[in-house]
């Protein structure tokens, strides 16, 4: 079988889960190709992504269209599905990801979609692709739904790939992997992977608790690679490609002191080079950031989400004290490890006072970066579903929207458009407490004088 992944992307970065099933469909003897498409800003897309995709559909000739689809991408899915089945009818379109596996029925009932895949999707692909390779499609493949006529056949969620080490290394033959590190300067070439798959924490913003409840085998939900297994597979990144740094794309990596030791002394060992991760900031132990250190590690992203404690543990489900967040910070500092915080403006019944409380937060943590978000709220999650119950998401702003790094999508019962904006804007502005912030500013100022005066 031919299958032509395509990808609706914030940036033309690769693409990990898509590789990951590149991978395990070569393996199974199908062709993938990828094509990226870039976040136009809006959901309005230029007549060039569609003479660029006829170019790939007329070269590569797939039997299958998939997607990975997130909530913000799913005009864009709509829109260009609805452009390959008037043209090409006898492609067939399957939707996977983390929407089709949030809001199915949306999904599904979309005019050009043929097939979604809800949760993990090697297992089932391999074996829709199979069978359909025969001539016979089976329809009871577990996380399938097929569309047959005015049926819609839903099959339910089958187990979690447990042996994560039984998979092959994504894919990065997809695209032109060593262009994609040379966009990055000499130096801060960074080449991304994941050691884990899961978390086990019920945050109500993100869609991971509701991942979790969906398979059989809820308990194994969060899985680790061997160290072994992550060393072999950058080992074989480090003879293939240039590249300065790693970046380990997990939720968490702390979460196992006992991995997360025989992964530092690997790590340090056969790779040395320097990595940045994210952890909870509960584990940012003396322990586990001694490891960290050791190992290579320059930076830690860590989430403060909301700077009011009470909001934070009763709305949000982020068991953690400010006083926890921030001494993981000084932690952190104290071991030389930079820190990049995440925070969310924005969030349904935030008010003003919450927005200074948050501000306040990263203020006293220092940290060296600052990644502030204005919140979205996704379907199936409990603060999205809180949202769409009370009528505060802006369906007509939501549909123009690709991206919420800009703007809120709700009609917020409190808080203004200009005030969710300004919010996001101050916390960024916090980072000037870091150090790192004017060695930075001012090797940049250097760097500009010297190349003025050069012209």
């Amino acid at each position: 079988m031919k299958i032509l992944f395509i990808y609706p992307a914030i940036s033309s970065s690769y693409p990990l889960q898509i590789g990951a099933l590149s991978a395990y469909l070569k393996e199974k003897g199908h062709e993938v190709k990828l094509v990226i498409f870039e976040d136009q800003g809006s959901t309005d897309i230029p007549p060039k992504i569609f003479d660029r995709l006829n170019q790939n559909i007329l070269a590569f000739k797939p039997d299958f269209v998939a997607f990975s689809c997130y909530e913000m991408s799913f005009p864009i899915v709509e829109a260009v599905s609805r452009f390959i089945k008037i043209n090409y009818p006898q492609i067939i379109i399957l939707v996977g990801g983390y929407y089709p596996t949030l809001a199915p029925e949306e999904v599904i009932n979309s005019p050009a979609v043929d097939i979604i895949c809800r949760g993990e999707g090697e297992r089932p692909l391999a074996g829709l692709f199979a069978s359909t390779q025969t001539g016979k499609e089976e329809t009871k493949i577990k996380n399938l739904w097929f569309k047959k006529g005015n049926q819609i056949i839903k099959n339910p969620i089958g187990p979690l790939i447990e042996d994560l080490d039984s998979l092959p290394f994504p894919d990065r033959d997809l695209l032109n992997y060593q262009e994609q590190l040379d966009f990055e300067t000499v130096g801060e070439r960074t080449v991304n992977v994941m050691a884990t798959r899961g978390c086990p924490f019920q945050c109500t913003y993100c869609c991971n608790n509701y991942f979790k409840l969906i398979y059989p085998n809820k308990e194994r939900y969060l899985r680790f690679r061997s160290p072994e297994n992550v060393i072999r597979e950058l080992k074989q990144l480090k003879n293939k490609y240039h590249f300065e740094k790693v970046g380990f794309h997990d939720d968490n990596l702390t979460l196992n002191i006992e991995w997360l030791k025989s992964f530092s002394i690997l790590y340090k060992k056969e790779v040395d080079l320097p990595f940045y991760c994210a952890a909870r900031v509960e584990s940012c132990s003396e322990e586990v950031l001694y490891q960290l250190k050791q190992a290579g590690c320059y930076l830690l992203l860590l989430g403060i989400e909301s700077g009011d404690e009470n909001y934070r543990t009763e709305m949000m489900k982020r068991q953690m004290s400010n006083k926890t967040i921030i001494d993981a910070f000084r932690r952190s500092r104290e071991k030389k490890i930079q820190t990049w915080s995440f925070t969310m403006v924005g969030l349904p019944l935030e008010n003003r006072r919450m927005l200074l409380r948050t501000l306040l937060l990263n203020w006293r943590c220092q940290p060296d970066f600052v990644m502030a978000s204005i919140f979205y709220p996704l379907k199936g999650t409990e603060l999205g579903d809180l949202c769409y119950k009370n009528n505060w998401v802006n369906i007509d702003k939501k549909a123009k929207i690709s991206s919420y790094a800009w703007e809120s999508i709700l009609n917020h019962p409190v808080l203004s458009p200009l005030e969710i904006r300004l919010a996001k804007y101050l916390n960024s502005l916090t980072a000037i407490r870091s150090n790192f912030f004017w060695k930075t500013l001012k090797e940049r100022l250097i760097q500009l004088i010297k190349y003025r005066r050069r012209i």
